[in-house]
């Protein structure tokens, strides 16, 4: 028997009963403290994706096998040196043990070889990568500017303003995948950021409300929009984003600069407590014991910033919404849960128009099929405006 054994076996089982339990709490208390810090703090100023060696024979791409080159959907590829190209390249197949892409798009060059970003979120640097027109503007809030990229409308007067917002540690970049479909509605875009995130103002200690205080630089970017020449809103959020466009939609900011004539929401994060508890059994924790680190997480994150989390319950604020929603949540989505999309859903089936997408993860939704997406939106978007487009 080695030795460890033969030395448990002899340990008294109140010593035993002791070590188990200070294990335990440090497990807790560990996973707690981790977890608090990053709901409260979590930015990056880089877009999710893989650093790979890229080949290329003709109009084909040549990846290493990994779960972002895998990825259903087309992938954007982003050369580091030069950064002077951009490629969109669709579906995958096996090629020995090498991933093929066919290149649908490309602009500038892409070298033999080159070292390259590669993302399902298509895009990581500005509207410019699309060819789109923009201007870097700043929304003026309480607590400071706030960057934003606004598209005006192509071949229209102003009226409505998509204003579209990322979510928790994310970037503007990741919506630019659906700013084609924002442009073919003739709808002007803003790109805004808030409090707290990445190249936003920072305010008091850094820490995010998930939707509570950043909801109120929304609202500003409402208010910029009317001095803007706009008539009427329409918002656009992401993961956390989605929580605080919602946010807005609370009776305190009414009435609003400019009417919010509906809302788009992508795989959104609609009640805390339960994505919390989620998220530590994402990293392996048994049911029992990831609700006990949720609990704790929330009790340190409570204590640290005062969040209150009845607050952003949008589950539980449902039957106050009073305008449409297009919500979009996909079936592997291990980052928020779909059963909170279908609890809003069943909340308010009047007002919600949802999207179960089969396969897609967290925020890619669009990845799966995105001529349907964006179907979907432009559609929305002309129903909720009353006329067949927003020209």
């Amino acid at each position: 028997m080695p030795n460890f054994l033969r030395r448990l076996k002899t340990t008294p089982k109140r010593k035993l009963a002791l070590w188990a339990a200070l294990g335990y709490s440090a497990l807790v208390l560990g996973g707690a403290l981790l977890g608090a810090e990053i709901v409260l703090r979590s930015k990056t100023r880089w877009v999710k994706g893989d650093f790979v060696p890229v080949g290329r024979r003709g109009n084909k791409l040549y990846l290493p096998a990994s779960p972002e080159t895998l990825s259903k959907g087309p992938l954007g590829i982003v050369p580091l040196l030069p950064n002077r190209g951009h490629l969109v390249v669709g579906p995958h197949r096996m090629v020995g043990t090498v991933v093929e892409r066919p290149i649908l798009q490309e602009r500038g060059a892409l070298p033999q070889g080159a070292l390259a970003w590669v993302s399902t979120y298509l895009y990581n640097g500005t509207p410019a990568q699309l060819g789109a027109e923009y201007e870097d503007v700043l929304v003026p809030t309480e607590v400071g500017e706030m960057p934003a990229w606004h598209m005006p409308p192509r071949h229209a007067e102003k009226d409505a303003l998509i204003v579209v917002v990322h979510g928790h540690g994310g970037q503007r970049a990741q919506a630019l995948r659906m700013l084609p479909a924002m442009l073919r509605t003739g709808c002007g875009s803003l790109f805004v950021t808030f409090r707290n995130a990445y190249g936003a103002p920072k305010v008091g200690k850094g820490y995010l409300t998930l939707g509570d205080t950043e909801a109120e630089d929304v609202v500003a970017a409402l208010a910029w929009a009317r001095e803007q020449g706009y008539k009427r809103i329409i918002l656009f959020g992401f993961s956390m984003g989605g929580n605080i466009v919602l946010s807005v939609l609370r009776p305190k900011f009414e009435p609003y600069p400019l009417p919010i004539v509906g809302v788009m929401l992508d795989s959104p994060a609609l009640e805390w407590r339960d994505t919390i508890r989620w998220q530590a059994q994402r990293f392996g924790l048994p049911g029992f014991l990831a609700r006990r680190v949720g609990r704790f997480t929330q009790r340190i994150v409570t204590q640290r910033s005062g969040q209150d989390f009845d607050v952003v319950d949008q589950i539980a604020a449902a039957p106050h919404f009073k305008v449409p929603i297009l919500m979009w949540h996909g079936t592997r989505d291990h980052t928020i849960p779909l059963a909170q999309a279908e609890a809003l859903y069943a909340a308010r089936p009047d007002l919600v128009e949802f999207h179960r997408v089969e396969d897609a993860k967290h925020i890619r939704t669009w990845n799966i099929s995105p001529k349907e997406y964006d179907g979907q939106l432009e559609r929305f978007v002309a129903r909720v405006l009353g006329r067949e487009s927003c020209e």
